[in-house]
């Protein structure tokens, strides 16, 4: 055995198993860091979302405070003309109970529109108190009044988190502090002051500590500058409150991450730092602005170095087994190799042994195939033949053990050179042996059959080749089968060639086209016949999957269903590319049990024409001759449609009618031509300032309707009062200006077409009674 070998594979399959190894490795490595930052990243959003909704949830409740206060009828009341020393008191009483009930409110106040304190209730330590006049103050410079007071009817706002300040300083012991506001108005709408409820921010602070405590990475509370107000570095927070402390925040220590929450507000974040997830919240409960100053950010931190750590403690056990697995692979595969090698070295001592052996034995003289060994010369001279070869082509093996028959005088002219070719293909190949292609030889009577053989290649021990070892088998009755069915095929197409509509014969496990006449070829392709393979959708549809749907209906997918005839209308494109609509016609084709479907024929009728005309017929049927928008027939049925679609989609839509005034004066003095010339460009006039999905029909006369889906009362109105003056803005020829009157309603659940005509019918009856050129909604 030689050792220089064995130790050259050894040393191969060390480079392979280390190779291995190092990717199995890789692919662990990386497949566990994906499930770890996959559960830190679920971990992290189940939290922020308890964080942001606990949040949200303390500011509800104070939106619902504050709002239950403004509407106090007391507080509304509340002027220097009709104010009592009871209706103060009244109002000083309640708000004390619910600073005593609340704990949370510092102070409720009530400031008035010129920004000075006219009530004011502190907390002070669970015992509330009312302020004195004298100890009230004005406001009116401060930013949370002049922004509040502003605000609209029912809208809350609210300032930053930040810690309260007092004559000017911090008040001790820190004291986070939001202030939420809304304007007072009094009964006649006019605003009459603000109430500002100074809400104590260590209520969510403390739950944002007890919710995150268990939390692995750092759980921050942000503002909306990016500066801590909670984090695990306590000396950090509310920084921005002392200028004399090193104003850093996430925007300097993270910068990567922060800009990234600038831009998304809510969502997740992976860097070389670390796992980012966050959220914003808004306190007063609008949308979040690109900017909102009072604004809070929640913000998740899992340093990098966390989650390697978690990473290694699970790679550790990983590690081991794969090395572990690795030596036994190496020292199991260096096994085999050795056998191996074993086995091969007696193999080669048996090859030797066997080549001594004669290769003139016949081994199957008695069988069913010829078997010779021919020499590699001219003619192929035949060294030995089994004797079977007299009752296959009448000659005796002596003839060609004798020299006066070679191979050669055995094979057909005409294949003479393929037989030869393929020899010299395979010497040139190296080839040990192969399968011959089908020829012909001549037997004794000079009758022609049909044979394939099997040719093993002997080599000398220089590698020449020297003789050839063939096994011939007679494929005589299989060639004349082969024919057989060669001209039945022809005699089918001849027959479906001569049917005049394209025709196809598919398989309907495949959708390959197993026929098709020459019509079909002539219409849907620029080649002399079919390319093999191709399928039905291919070839009519030119698409690459097959027919679907209610407009496309797969004609295989039918007869399955029903196992008889079924006609479709596809739509196909010819040779060219255009369009054309074909009736097709399939009838399915069964086995010879007659239970089972293989194929179909279907036959392509060109109906483009018919389906043109009925095109036309239904556009004349649907469009006002004059102005060639729909009638009133067309418009009934859009009408039917939208209310059904409104009715499964829970969605409205607005009915516009409108009637030009006075239009029967235009045609009596100035003729129905003219009358005609206003109506249309009446039409183009509306057409050209509805919304696309807007429906327009005449109603007769000089009525028309317009269909507006999905449109609110308020933005009806504004459509209508823009056509009314946009109509009423023309100077027609020979008429001067004319004007329109409008009615208008908004679809309900309990609407019906008679129900809605009728009401839009009334509205604009309403408008033409009121003096015309107006607009009624009902």
């Amino acid at each position: 055995m030689n050792s220089g070998r064995l130790v050259r594979i050894y040393l191969l399959l060390l480079v392979f198993i280390t190779t291995l190894g190092g990717l199995l490795f890789w692919g662990i490595y990386h497949q566990t860091l994906n499930t770890i930052v996959s559960e830190l990243k679920l971990e992290s959003n189940i939290l922020i979302n308890q964080l942001s909704k606990q949040i949200s949830l303390a500011f509800i409740e104070i939106h619902s405070d504050l709002l239950y206060i403004i509407e106090q009828q007391e507080l509304r009341d509340l002027n220097p003309e009709n104010t009592t020393p009871i209706k103060l008191d009244h109002i000083q009483e309640s708000w004390k109970s619910l600073v005593l009930q609340r704990k949370r409110y510092d102070q409720i106040r009530f400031l008035d529109h010129t920004g000075q304190e006219r009530i004011r209730v502190n907390y002070n330590n669970e015992n509330p108190i009312v302020i004195e006049d004298e100890h009230l103050q004005s406001k009116k410079h401060r930013y949370y009044f002049t922004e509040s007071i502003n605000t609209p009817p029912g809208t809350i706002y609210s300032t930053q988190l930040d810690l309260n300040i007092e004559n000017q300083q911090i008040e001790l012991p820190l004291k986070p502090t939001i202030r939420f506001a809304s304007p007072v108005y009094d009964n006649n709408s006019e605003t009459i002051g603000v109430v500002i409820l100074n809400y104590l921010a260590d209520n969510i602070l403390n739950e944002f500590r007890r919710i995150s405590a268990g939390f692995a990475g750092n759980a921050i509370l942000l503002n909306w500058q990016g500066y801590t107000l909670l984090s695990p570095e306590s000396a950090q927070d509310w920084g921005f409150m002392f200028p004399d402390s090193p104003q850093t925040g996430i925007n300097v220590q993270h910068a990567t991450a922060w800009r990234t929450i600038q831009q998304l507000n809510r969502g997740q974040e992976i860097n070389q730092q670390g796992l980012y997830t966050f959220d914003a919240i808004n306190p007063s409960g609008n949308k979040l602005d690109s900017y909102c100053a009072s604004c809070l950010r929640v913000l998740l931190q899992i340093p990098k170095e966390l989650i390697d750590a978690r990473l290694w403690r699970q790679l550790t056990s990983s590690v081991h087994l794969l090395g572990t697995t690795l030596i036994i692979l190496f020292v199991v595969l260096a096994i085999a190799i050795w056998n191996r090698e074993k086995r091969n070295l007696n193999e080669r001592q048996l090859q030797n042994l066997n080549k001594r052996i004669s290769h003139e034995h016949d081994l199957f003289l008695s069988g069913p195939s010829i078997i010779a060994k021919l020499r590699n010369e001219l003619g192929w001279p035949v060294e030995f033949i089994s004797s079977n070869i007299t009752d296959f082509l009448g000659y005796e093996p002596d003839k060609f053990t004798a020299g006066e028959l070679t191979f050669s005088n055995l094979i057909d002219p005409d294949y003479l050179q393929q037989y030869s070719q393929e020899n010299i293909q395979a010497d040139r190949d190296r080839a040990t042996d192969f399968k011959r292609s089908p020829y012909k030889i001549i037997d004794h009577a000079n009758k022609r059959k049909w044979v394939q053989d099997t040719t093993h290649l002997i080599r000398d021990e220089f590698g020449k080749l020297t003789h050839y070892f063939i096994h011939i088998s007679d494929i005589t009755h299989l060639k004349q089968v082969e024919e057989q069915l060669t001209e039945s095929h022809n005699y089918i197409q001849r027959v479906i060639d001569a049917i005049a509509d394209p025709t196809l014969v598919i398989d309907i496990n495949t959708h390959q086209l197993k026929l098709a006449n020459q019509s079909a070829i002539n219409l849907y392709t620029n080649d002399k016949q079919l390319k093999e393979g191709v399928t039905c959708y291919r070839l009519t549809h030119k698409r690459n999957t097959p027919c679907s749907g209610k407009h496309d209906p797969c004609p295989i997918t039918e007869i399955l269903k029903t196992k008889h005839t079924v006609s479709a209308v596809h739509k196909h494109y010819d040779s060219e590319g255009r369009v054309m609509h074909v009736d097709v016609r399939a009838t399915p084709i069964f086995d010879e049990s007659g239970e089972n479907l293989v194929q179909i024929i279907e036959s392509h009728r060109d109906i483009t024409d018919t389906v043109k005309m009925e095109k036309q017929l239904q556009y004349i049927a649907e469009t006002d001759r004059l102005t060639q928008i729909y009638n009133r027939t067309k418009f009934d049925e859009e009408l039917k449609n939208q209310i059904a679609w409104a009715s499964l989609a829970n969605q409205n839509f607005g009915l516009i009618m409108l009637d030009l005034d006075h239009f029967k004066d235009v045609n009596d003095n100035h003729g129905h031509d003219t009358g005609d010339k206003v109506l249309k460009r009446t039409v183009e006039l509306l057409h050209n300032r509805i919304r696309k999905s807007d429906i327009l029909a005449r109603w007769g006369g000089e009525e028309f309707m317009i269909i507006a889906p999905q449109i609110q009362q308020d933005d009806m109105f504004a459509m209508i009062e823009s056509l009314r003056e946009a109509i009423a803005g023309i100077d027609h020829e020979h008429v001067g200006t004319v004007t329109a009157s409008f009615g208008a309603t908004i679809l309900t659940p309990n609407d019906n077409i008679q129900s809605l005509l009728k009401r839009v019918d009334m509205a604009l009856y309403r408008s033409k009674n009121s003096g015309r050129n107006r607009c009624t909604i009902l």
